[in-house]
């Protein structure tokens, strides 16, 4: 690949955190959902919640990874509730019912596997 290949196979997301916080603040009382990028067999989603907040169950049509980016969330899947913290991870196959809850304010990132 050349140089001016790059241009066209590349997107600069961010470079620190502070591009995704401006980019989409905690909405006071809620969450907000913004997606990042889509291509490639991958779209990526950060959600900002405020302090105790609740995304609802609900389930993904494609498989999914979840990384903490900054505060702590505990993520419920069935019988099991994970407190994923700074760098935590999660993996979840398609149509697997969670839940994800703020105590303080938090910020996610998930990646939708196309396929």
């Amino acid at each position: 690949m050349d140089k001016n290949d790059t241009k066209i196979a590349s997107s600069l997301l961010a470079q620190e955190l502070g591009d995704l916080e401006l980019a989409n603040p905690i909405k006071p009382g809620g969450y907000s959902a913004q997606r990042i990028s889509s291509g490639s067999g991958v779209t990526l989603v950060q959600i900002a919640f405020d302090a105790d907040v609740e995304l609802a169950e609900h389930k993904a049509a494609t498989p999914i990874i979840v990384q903490v980016l900054d505060g702590q969330v505990d993520f419920s899947v069935g019988d099991q509730t994970h407190q994923l913290r700074y760098g935590g991870m999660i993996q979840l196959e398609a149509g697997v019912i969670h839940a994800v809850y703020a105590e303080n304010p938090a910020r996610i990132l998930i990646t939708f596997i196309n396929g």
